[in-house]
């Protein structure tokens, strides 16, 4: 018998699938099971649990659709990072909300240098090409795991201090969340798959999936700043709540 049998056991009630499903889940909230642990093999569980992989393979979808593990072709299945506490509707210090989550919060400022506006990210950012911005790459980790990679530029034309402080001790979002307050924010989201840069700098494989979240923040009519957040797709999750209107 595998090491791992004797923690997995149906309870008898309802669908044999959704008895799989929760016997795994119970392996993963008790610990047995943390995250990164590789799930046994769909082949493997048929065989414990005495049923189809068709089966097996229904609970483990429902258990990736819940965010609670991984699935990687080739690879195998593996119990997902918990999400990073994220900023989709709010903007937040992750600094404050990382150790909220019971988790070790860490910070490295990989770049901070001042640059002139690029064409693009002139227009992004409401100023002239060639206007002085100030460009930071950080990453934020959670019990070592790097959750976010920071990428800002801050128009120094409205906050120049910016050009004088030490990112290498306070993140920039922490920073401007004090020093510059906002009216208004802008949210793009997307995915896309890490290439070997962005790989290296989140600590993860070329072409894992990722979430993009790109902010825009204003003041008035006028853009404090451009940040694109990039997380891994395993170690992120942003959930809405919301009523109908009226």
């Amino acid at each position: 018998m595998s090491e791992w049998a004797g923690d997995l056991r149906l309870d008898g009630s309802g669908p044999v699938y959704d008895q799989i499903r929760r016997a795994i889940l119970a392996n993963i909230r008790s610990g047995v099971w943390p995250p990164r642990h590789r799930i046994p093999a769909e082949a493997d569980l048929a065989r414990h649990f005495g049923t189809a992989r068709m089966t097996v393979n229904r609970a483990l979808r429902e258990l990736t659709e819940d965010g609670l593990i991984v699935r990687r072709r080739r690879a195998g299945s593996f119990v997902a990072q918990p999400p990073s506490p994220s900023a989709m509707l709010e903007i937040v210090d992750m600094s404050a909300a990382i150790p909220a989550r019971g988790q070790d919060y860490g910070y490295q400022c990989l770049t901070n240098e001042r640059v002139a506006a690029s064409a693009e990210r002139a227009g992004r950012l409401r100023v002239e090409p060639g206007a002085p911005l100030q460009h930071l790459v950080c990453r934020h980790t959670a019990d070592g795991d790097v959750v976010e990679l920071e990428e800002r530029w801050i128009n120094l034309a409205l906050l120049p201090e910016a050009a004088d402080q030490d990112f290498n001790a306070t993140a920039p979002g922490a920073w401007l969340l004090a020093a510059a307050p906002w009216t208004a924010a802008e949210h793009t989201v997307m995915a896309i798959n890490a290439d070997t840069r962005l790989a290296s700098r989140l600590d993860i494989d070329t072409g894992d999936a990722c979430l993009v979240l790109e902010r825009r923040t204003f003041q008035g009519d006028a853009v404090v700043t451009l940040a694109r957040l990039t997380h891994p797709g395993d170690r992120h999750v942003m959930t809405e709540r919301f009523a109908p209107a009226g």
